[in-house]
């Protein structure tokens, strides 16, 4: 009676429907995974891999000036990838982990905006770049801090660019910012045990936890999603309360316009974490400010259109004109400061890798952002 042993045993409709919904889950991660903005436009950056100081600090290029890309809140240095690797061309990049963060994690205690430039200070001087030319450059959380440093060292810094500046002036605006980034993002942005309990679970199974970002944020790189979940408790409040919550970017930003520092504010049109309008207003007001804007763009700028942000910075090092790169479809619109905002700006139309533009193409600085204000020689 062998034969009644090997038949079909009965089917487990619960285990059966499970498995559909594993398959159809991991389909539609995948699917969405390989069509992301993020995930096509990303690549590793290169550099030599050092510690300057208490940071993780990622180095390329020569000469000056020194380019510092500052990263946002859940992020570390490498979401700056290969799209940023010619601006090694235009000087020297210095590409850190923040404190508190990434391969910087390994802080105690919270931090404050004084740790954090303090930790940039000790940086600089740990690479020999103490008194060399700057241009500071950072995105969401990075934006804030980028402005607050340079604040610090105007003497030596040529220029600011921040992309998608996380600018806020009151703990409401900073608290709707974090909730539209993600219900990651937000539920860490809350006060009360959950967000503290979370944490502490993240840094107790640190690898099980950059899966499970991994797992939720199928538009994100996955070195980047696990990249995410590197900092600690300290790290990520004191972070949130001294840079994101703290409205102290704002006089920073007048010191750097009175010294005559240029500063760009960039951001994306699609962008809904940075409140509405601000960077544009910020611009028409303050002398030496200029906007611009990256039309189909969200908060994830610099991973998803990296070129387009490198030669914003290359145009800040002191570059000169070269091709713009924009996605199909993709419009810049910007103004200058010594005019008012208008309600569109004027527009740069390209689909695909535009050419550079013609010398028609290109304006004088006093009527609007030059065309090469987007470019920059290092970038061809």
């Amino acid at each position: 009676m062998i034969w009644r042993s090997a038949a079909r045993r009965p089917t487990n409709p619960v285990r059966e429907s499970m498995a559909v919904v594993v398959v159809c889950a991991a389909l539609w991660w995948s699917v969405w995974h390989v069509t992301a903005p993020a995930v096509r436009g990303w690549r590793p950056g290169t550099g030599h891999s050092r510690a300057a100081d208490r940071l993780r600090v990622r180095t390329f290029g020569f000469g000056d000036p020194v380019v510092v890309l500052l990263h946002g809140m859940i992020a570390a240095g490498n979401c700056f990838g290969a799209s940023f690797d010619p601006l090694g061309a235009c000087g020297t990049v210095v590409v850190p982990d923040l404190l508190g963060f990434g391969h910087s994690a390994a802080q105690p205690g919270p931090l404050t905006a004084a740790d954090h430039c303090a930790a940039l200070d000790g940086m600089l001087s740990a690479l020999g770049f103490h008194d060399r030319p700057l241009v500071v450059v950072g995105h969401s959380m990075g934006g804030a801090l980028a402005v607050r440093w340079a604040a610090t060292r105007v003497p030596q810094v040529q220029a600011v660019v921040t992309f998608c500046a996380a600018l806020y002036r009151t703990r409401a605006e900073a608290d709707e910012g974090a909730r539209r980034m993600g219900l990651f993002e937000a539920i860490l942005a809350g006060d009360g045990r959950l967000p503290r309990a979370v944490c502490a679970w993240m840094c107790r199974f640190r690898t099980t936890a950059s899966w499970v970002a991994v797992a939720i944020r199928p538009d994100v790189p996955v070195t980047l999603a696990r990249s995410g979940v590197q900092h600690t408790w300290d790290s990520y409040r004191g972070s949130l309360i001294a840079l994101i919550r703290s409205a102290e970017w704002e006089p920073a930003l007048r010191r750097l316009a009175e010294a005559g520092v240029a500063v760009t504010l960039a951001e994306g049109s699609r962008d809904s974490v940075p409140v509405s309008s601000r960077a544009a207003t910020l611009a028409a007001g303050l002398p030496g400010l200029a906007w611009a804007q990256y039309l189909g763009a969200g908060h994830q700028l610099p991973i998803t259109d990296g070129a387009w942000c490198a030669t914003v910075v290359a145009e800040a090092a002191g570059a000169g004109p070269a091709p713009v790169r924009l996605r199909p479809g993709s419009r810049v619109t910007s103004f200058p400061p010594e005019a008012d905002a208008p309600a569109t700006g004027d527009t740069v139309i390209g689909t695909g890798s535009a050419p550079a533009p013609t010398p028609s193409d290109r304006v004088s600085r006093t009527t609007t952002i030059r065309i090469s204000r987007l470019s920059g020689s290092c970038m061809t």
